[in-house]
């Protein structure tokens, strides 16, 4: 009994060195910056011009073109059918396009040896910008 507290502080000792000798993980911090992502990616724009024509083509399906009139009373319940379509596709195309950066933020983390990635946003120093070559694979 009376060397079990030697043997403890041997332990300890042991187990110390062990985590010098091992030294940090080295784990390398990415950031990606969605929001040029978003601006310079031909993805991003080619989504939004998708969006846009959808957009068109419910304005001329359900004749929202002209202004409104005292006559059109059933104006409003047009609007807002196109305007719950629209939504829907917009949820649409932006989950997929998520989908889509998540695959590719996945990817080049991996090849630039990269364990964590954080939105620009939330990242007040360092880490390792990875928006230029994720804007590049998305294109």
């Amino acid at each position: 009994m009376k060397y079990l507290p030697w043997g403890l502080v041997a332990l300890l000792a042991i187990a110390l060195l062990w985590a010098f000798m091992t030294g940090p993980t080295g784990e390398t911090v990415g950031t990606v910056n969605l929001g040029r992502i978003v601006d310079e990616s031909n993805r991003a724009q080619t989504l939004n011009q998708m969006l846009s024509d959808r957009y068109n083509e419910l304005i001329t399906r359900f004749n929202l073109e002209a202004e409104p009139t005292e006559d059109d009373v059933d104006r409003a319940n047009r609007e807002r059918q196109a305007y719950a379509e629209y939504l829907a596709y917009r949820q649409e195309l932006e989950g997929q396009f998520q989908l889509e950066v998540d695959r590719v933020v996945q990817e080049v983390a991996q090849s630039e040896g990269v364990t964590v990635v954080f939105d620009e946003d939330v990242v007040r120093y360092g880490g390792k910008d990875l928006s230029d070559e994720v804007i590049r694979r998305l294109n």
